[in-house]
């Protein structure tokens, strides 16, 4: 089985190649070189904050600072190239993965493997955009944090989705390592369903359904005014609280 990883070059984005290279017979990563996750952040708040997920991620993610496969970087926001499209049409893989990387567009949006899927860091359809697990803290509903696996469409996370996956919270959590949580669990099931479509068996498509509070931010969102916000709460303990009492349900779709 051959597959395409369309991803950036953050550490959580080498863990997740990595992991799931060693899943089939044959990978290609597209990596874009995202000056976002460059370490060398300023000394402000917002700087700092980026810096420790860094270090976060480095610690959990360990072993996986660089890739250890086939993988072509390419600029920020190239992967829509024409060259990039001749590469991977010529690869010619059974299943491409988007994780990290800029929107997929046309003529990439063209190709037709077994299946092309995204993982969405955020529950779909209910927060969309980017942060998208940061801001369940800002606004104290913890319950909303997870990752959203779904087949890829031209909208932003409005694929018809395959399973959504919920971490497990402990008091000592922050943003970052729950972060690193939903990315190892939404790997875990990524390879399952490899295994799926290694097998013949069809993925599940169940379509978004409308909501009437849908978030949607957007990276000029986050501020250090929200940064602060996002602290307070975190010193009230409001992942202490939010373990002790009984959690809202929302609609959610999993499978085995």
């Amino acid at each position: 089985m051959k597959i395409v990883i369309f991803t950036s070059n953050g550490i959580r984005h080498k863990f997740f190649a990595n992991f799931l290279s060693k899943q089939v017979d044959e990978s290609l990563v597209i990596s874009e070189c995202n000056p976002n996750d460059a370490v060398d952040k300023d000394d402000s708040k917002i700087g700092n904050h980026f810096k420790c997920r860094y270090e976060t991620e480095k610690e959990i993610f360990v072993g996986n600072d660089f890739f250890k496969g086939k993988v072509i970087p390419i600029m920020y926001k190239e992967v829509n190239l024409q060259y990039i499209f001749e590469i991977v049409k010529k690869f010619n893989p059974d299943l491409m993965i988007v994780f990290g990387s800029s929107i997929i567009k046309e003529p990439l949006l063209s190709l037709k493997p077994n299946y092309f899927i995204n993982l969405h860091l955020g529950l779909s359809p209910y927060y969309r955009g980017s942060g998208t697990n940061f801001w369940p803290f800002v606004n104290n509903e913890l319950e909303y944090v997870g990752s959203t696996i779904l087949h890829l469409d031209p909208g932003v996370d409005t694929g018809d989705i395959i399973t959504h996956v919920k971490p497990k919270f402990e008091e000592t959590d922050n943003v970052h390592t729950i972060g690193c949580k939903v990315i190892k669990e939404s790997v875990e099931k990524i390879s399952i369903i490899i295994d799926k479509v290694k097998n013949g068996e069809r993925l599940n498509r169940t379509k978004q359904w409308n909501i009437k509070n849908e978030k949607y931010y957007k990276n000029k969102d986050f501020t250090e005014e929200i940064l602060n916000k996002y602290n307070i709460n975190i010193r009230n303990e409001m992942i202490k609280k939010f373990i002790s009492k009984t959690e809202k349900q929302i609609k959610l779709i999993t499978f085995d």
